[in-house]
């Protein structure tokens, strides 16, 4: 099924911020993104609307719509938060995880090494928070579920801002490989020891944010 046209404005504008050709704080400006991806006014608003429903842009009162500008204390506390709660559904889940999670588990660190192999930032997000929402799902404890989704929508933008993916991509992501640490270490039957493991992948994920990385080789504003 072909992409509408505002799907495809929303996909290319969030790549350019990821990529860095949009920086965090720059104003959403609707003409020049217009003018920039050949598209229309209104479909480039469409697609700033939904960058600002999932918390990727902000509306500021009488200034417009700009990219969200995240300080290191905000990201170092949302983590930190995250790491704790998620150790603490892997532990939770260990003993409701059943064959078929296992295998669906594994199907997803499959996804998410071929989507590095082939550099596709469209996607990758996505796998890796349905990896981490099967085993908190598995917890049965639905406050728990609820405060993780809500903290994998914010960590989810923070890697957009400022993780190096399209660096990382040259073989040096190690969180394919973690998430099969966790996934053996559950097999296994030890909960507390993939409990750590995942409060470790999570350390590791926020430790390699970069917050005044380079502008890629083929920068090009499209702002």
């Amino acid at each position: 099924m072909a992409l509408s046209q505002e799907e495809q404005a929303y996909n290319k504008i969030k790549v350019a911020i990821s990529k860095g050709y949009i920086k965090k704080g720059s104003k959403l400006k609707e003409v020049a993104l217009a003018g920039s991806l050949n598209m229309s006014r209104a479909t480039v608003k469409g697609a700033i609307k939904r960058l600002v429903f999932e918390g990727l842009a902000e509306h500021i009162p009488n200034k417009g719509v700009s990219v969200v500008s995240p300080t290191l204390e905000e990201i170092n506390q949302t983590f930190q938060v995250r790491a704790q709660l998620e150790q603490m559904a892997v532990t939770l889940a260990q003993p409701h995880l059943k064959k078929r999670d296992y295998l669906a588990l594994r199907k997803l660190v499959e996804k998410e090494q071929g989507l590095c192999r082939e550099r596709k930032f469209e996607g990758y997000y996505e796998v890796n928070d349905a990896f981490h929402l099967r085993i908190v799902e598995r917890s049965f404890n639905q406050v728990l579920v609820h405060y993780v989704k809500e903290l994998l929508q914010k960590t989810t933008i923070y890697l957009v801002l400022f993780d190096p993916f399209f660096q990382l991509m040259d073989g040096r992501n190690e969180s394919p490989n973690e998430h099969l640490e966790i996934i053996e270490l559950l097999e296994k039957g030890d909960a507390m020891a993939a409990g750590q493991a995942m409060k470790h992948h999570l350390g590791t994920t926020v430790s390699g944010i970069d917050l005044e990385r380079l502008y890629p080789s083929d920068y090009l504003s499209i702002e």
